[in-house]
């Protein structure tokens, strides 16, 4: 290192400060030469082309700085743009750039080494990671991702190469001392390069632009021929300095101006064409494969926006248009306004029917593209020609004996209902219907026939209360006004013969067709799990789950000045009855006791068990006088002795009472007052073998 820093103080002086004997000797002529003292330093001559010169560095310098400006900016731009694929990596690539174009600029204004070398190290750190960021960026514009892990081991030699060439002043491994020629410029390309850039440095960054390019290239074969323009332009971008690159590692052109970074500034303008005009960047070339142009069906590849950016040989006879013409252009532009069918395709992700100019049926399917980094988003829309199937469907229909056989023996209800009248006094009446739909309904064929829709209706909800029903046929005519389909349960029936069907209605050309599904089986068997779920087996009550999830609702759902009162009820001496006479014993008092809180409440308050010998009921809607009287009277008939076997058995009950919302106004606060309340009447008859004077009823406090 000593040797190195001898080398600098003696050849390594600054130009425009200090100037080399070697200078006055060149130009003897110069009558301005000042005396040449310990410090080096004289004045430059002659002076015309020491102004000459001058101004040209300045020139080049301004417009170099510019060009780093306009190249941050434009890489700031794509940063904090839209956060599409690519656009980070190819920000950051141009911010680079603008880093290696400022580095120029600052190697020709140096005054000093100190400031030269940081010139030179923008020179280092764009040749070591603007070939790993191109790689990168050429792979997602083809469509292939590149792993973090990849692009970790990528930088690891540029990483290097940035670390030697920054110390390299103590080993001289990038490239060897002095900094300046013979008449004490700066060189902007050393005389002779070291170890690492010979060995490592160069061929590492000549192989990753290589790559990026013959990925380019190889990838034009595989995509649309409009696609092509592109991939070249981009590749051929590069080619400029990828050439200047090479003509200074190689020594061709001056040593005291670096072309690179003024091949990049000439170039600013192409790349801001290429990125913001011609938008190459946002559009990533698709793959084609064979069957893809050889399908027979119309495929249309869109992107996010709508835009279309792929179609086969099938489309363009649909659309008249060629591929090139079609890529970019938004859906309305190539299709026509009259395609609301594709809209709603892609709006809702279901299969549509649209009818072509030539009168064919076109079944339109949507279906998303997965891989974002290949198609930005994009969905397939796929056109089938089904003209011959509707024809065929057509005949089948106009078949109404063949119809008909198969209706009247189908097992689910058919009806077809037409609108009749004048515009906008219309109705929809039956005008066809099977043996299993008038069956279903408890009505006749012939009574169906020439039924409005309420009347329909009025019969498939015939189990279901007036509200209910007025609510079915509001949402079937809305339906059937809008050409929509309706799927509903209906209930069917009294109480004692209820049945469910499954009510579908849909339009049918001009007419609605309702189709009705028997689901009694299926719904007894949802309903017994229900009652599994939130009912007591033993008692018929609720459980603890179904207690509180009737009982949060009734409070939830009352008024605000709404009053009522829960009961926790304890049974004294169950545990002593149910040990003593046994198990069997216990649950028939349990369900005696259940029964008595049924026939003693209204039908409407909630009873629960929440275990044990313990229940809970909710009195809604009762004053408090009224409230207190009902627990009284309730405690009285607890009293009553049970008779269960040959057994009279008593069990009388403790009662805690909690209002509403006097003590709480919610379940919780009520459960928790009136459990206290039940605890502090149960303490009272606590070992007292007669409790006929004692009561037994307790008032939350």
């Amino acid at each position: 290192m000593r040797r190195a820093f001898q080398r600098m103080s003696e050849k390594n002086r600054p130009p425009r400060l200090l100037k080399c004997r070697k200078a006055v000797e060149q130009f003897p002529e110069s009558k301005a030469c000042a005396q040449y003292n310990d410090t080096y330093s004289c004045v430059w001559a002659p002076k015309t082309r020491a102004i000459t010169t001058m101004n040209l560095e300045i020139v080049l310098s301004v417009l170099l700085c510019i060009s780093s400006v306009c190249y941050a900016l434009l890489g700031m731009r794509f940063i904090g743009g839209k956060h599409e694929v690519g656009n980070i990596l190819v920000g950051t690539t141009f911010i680079i750039i603008g880093i290696w174009v400022l580095g120029g600029a600052i190697e020709l204004m140096a005054t000093t080494y100190v400031v030269f070398s940081i010139g030179r190290m923008g020179h280092f750190l764009g040749t070591a990671l603007v070939p790993v960021a191109l790689l990168v960026c050429f792979r997602e514009y083809t469509g292939a991702e590149t792993s973090r892990r990849t692009i970790a081991a990528l930088l690891i030699v540029p990483i290097l190469s940035v670390l030697v060439a920054a110390t390299n002043v103590m080993h001289e491994f990038m490239w060897y001392l002095p900094a300046t020629n013979e008449v004490g410029e700066f060189l902007t390309r050393p005389g002779e390069w070291g170890p690492w850039f010979l060995l490592l440095h160069a061929p590492y960054g000549y192989a990753i632009v290589g790559i990026g390019i013959l990925t380019l290239v190889m990838h034009s074969t595989a995509v649309a021929p409009a696609h092509r323009r592109g991939l070249f332009i981009l590749a051929g971008a590069v080619f400029a300095p990828a050439i200047a690159v090479a003509a200074y590692d190689f020594g061709l052109g001056s040593n005291t101006i670096s072309t690179v970074p003024i091949v990049f500034a000439a170039m600013l303008p192409i790349y801001a064409w290429l990125v913001i005009g011609e938008q190459i960047i946002g559009f990533s070339p698709l793959a084609y494969e064979t069957v893809f142009q050889n399908m027979q069906d119309p495929v249309v590849i869109v992107d996010d926006k709508e835009r279309i950016i792929g179609l086969n040989r099938g489309a363009e006879l649909l659309l008249n248009v060629s591929e090139s013409e079609a890529l970019r252009e938004s859906l309305d532009s190539v299709f026509g306004q009259e395609v609301p069918e594709i809209h709603k395709a892609l709006d809702t992700g279901k299969s549509q029917k649209m009818l072509t100019t030539t009168g064919r049926i076109l079944h339109v399917q949507v279906s998303p593209i997965t891989t974002k980094a290949a198609a930005r988003n994009g969905r397939v829309l796929m056109f089938h020609d089904i003209s011959d199937v509707e024809k065929t469907q057509k005949e089948v229909g106009g078949s109404e004996m063949l119809q008909r056989t198969l209706v009247n023996h189908s097992v689910n209800g058919s009806i077809r209902m037409r609108w009749v009248g004048e515009e906008g006094a219309r109705s929809l009446r039956c005008i066809f219907s099977n043996a299993a739909a008038a069956r279903y309904l408890k009505t006749s064929r012939e009574d169906m026939l020439g039924l409005t829709a309420g009347g329909i209706m009025k019969l498939a909800s015939s189990g279901m209360d007036a509200r209910d029903s007025e609510d079915l046929l509001e949402r079937f005519m809305e339906a059937a006004g809008n050409r929509e389909v309706i799927d509903t349960e209906v209930r069917v029936g009294t109480d004692s013969s209820q049945e469910w069907l499954r009510l579908i209605g849909e339009p049918v050309g001009n007419d609605v067709a309702v189709s009705l599904f028997d689901m009694t089986a299926r719904k007894a068997k949802e309903i017994h799990m229900e009652s599994i779920a939130w009912l007591d087996p033993l008692t018929g009550v609720l459980n603890r789950r179904g207690f509180e999830r009737d009982a949060a609702k009734r409070l939830s759902d009352s008024d605000d000045n709404a009053t009522g009162a829960l009961l926790y009820i304890d049974l004294n001496d169950f545990k002593q009855i149910n040990d003593k006479c046994g198990h069997e014993v216990g649950d028939q008092l349990l369900t005696i006791a259940a029964e008595r809180l049924r026939t003693s409440l209204r039908s409407h308050d909630i009873i629960g068990r929440p275990g044990g010998d313990e229940f809970v009921a909710l009195v809604s809607n009762v004053e408090p006088e009224i409230a207190e009287k009902l627990a009284a009277r309730l405690t009285k008939r607890l009293e009553e002795p049970y008779s269960v076997g040959a057994e009279m058995l008593h069990c009388a009950a403790s009662i805690g009472l909690a209002l509403y919302p006097e003590h709480a106004s919610t379940l919780t606060g009520l459960l928790r007052a009136a459990d206290e309340a039940m605890y502090r009447a149960k303490a009272r008859c606590r070992g007292i073998s007669d409790i006929s004077d004692t009561d037994l009823l307790e008032k939350a406090g």
